[in-house]
């Protein structure tokens, strides 16, 4: 078998389990916001309690969206015109290679935000799993920063736009990807699906955030 072909059907099956799966869950845990810093932080630290969750993490989150990234990041590089494909699809093709460099940029920042600025403050190292239990208020002063504010709840109104088109996105290509959808018709439902869900991961998250607004 072509290893080529190979990775890419493994660079496929990553984007959406676990890294998909992963993704949906950390969105989901927004929804908290809402309901203030102790029930926020007692949700985001629930999983941390658990013994096996840095492992969880490096197996089945950080390894799989490592390779994700990397191979993507190639795929990327390495895009070119594809003339079989209508009009749209060809731009939702260069918008999911787009989206993905953009979202791997995004994903480095919110690293820095989330784990290794909390760690600092703390006196502490970079860390795998929890680096604060005061989750909602280092998201509090980072998005009520005076000076950095806006330009942090910019970056995150792209990132969100850009990590749920890609994984919405990425369901259609997996469905094709996989043979799924074969059929015109078959592609077209698969589209609108994957298109419902990119609508309804943004919208959900960006009211999560604006608990922070």
């Amino acid at each position: 078998m072509d290893s080529s072909f190979l990775h890419r059907r493994i660079h496929s099956i990553t984007g959406i389990i676990p890294v998909g799966l992963f993704l949906v869950y950390h969105l989901y845990l927004q929804f908290y916001l809402h309901s203030g810093a102790s029930e926020y932080n007692e949700r985001v630290n629930s999983f941390y309690d658990s013994p096996l969750a840095v492992w969880i993490l490096i197996l089945f989150v950080y390894l799989p969206l490592l390779y994700h990234s990397i191979l993507g990041l190639r795929l990327s590089v390495e895009a070119h015109v594809q003339p079989q494909y209508q009009y749209f699809a060809h731009a939702l093709y260069w918008l999911q290679r787009v989206s993905g460099v953009g979202v791997f940029l995004f994903m480095l920042g919110h690293l820095w935000n989330a784990k290794l600025v909390p760690a600092l403050a703390e006196g502490g190292m970079l860390c795998l799993t929890e680096c604060a239990n005061d989750h909602y208020g280092h998201l509090v002063t980072g998005f009520g920063d005076p000076e950095t504010g806006l330009v942090t709840k910019a970056v995150y109104v792209l990132g969100v736009f850009g990590a749920t088109f890609h994984l919405a996105n990425g369901i259609n290509t997996f469905c094709m990807t996989w043979g799924i959808a074969l059929t015109s018709k078959g592609q077209f439902r698969v589209r609108i699906f994957s298109m419902l869900i990119f609508l309804l991961l943004s919208a959900s998250t960006f009211y999560a955030l604006s608990a922070l607004w």
